[in-house]
């Protein structure tokens, strides 16, 4: 399946990875941020059998990584999943 990402997601990941960057002083765990993300978009384009857990009033699924601190929230289309949004877990729930 083809990952595409909102332009809303893609700037909430950069300011996040950013964030962690000038926290930090280094890029160790902005890359870490990257590797799982990488791992579960592989996971998702290669088994959407299992893609999250749906949250009906959003129509969106979600998933997390690096045990539960970040969420991916997504959508499913036919052949396509578009991340619509990527969030801390310590920020506001979006979830109506």
């Amino acid at each position: 399946m083809e990952i595409i990402w909102s332009p809303q997601a893609k700037e909430s990941l950069t300011q996040t990875l950013e964030y962690w960057d000038i926290h930090n002083d280094s890029t160790e765990y902005s890359d870490k941020i990257i590797r799982e993300l990488r791992l579960l978009l592989q996971e998702l384009s290669s088994k959407p059998i299992y893609i999250g857990r749906y949250i009906e009033k959003m129509d969106l699924y979600v998933r997390t990584i690096l045990k539960g601190r970040f969420l991916l929230y997504f959508q499913v289309k036919e052949e396509i999943i578009e991340i619509q949004h990527f969030r801390s877990s310590k920020q506001e729930s979006i979830e109506i």
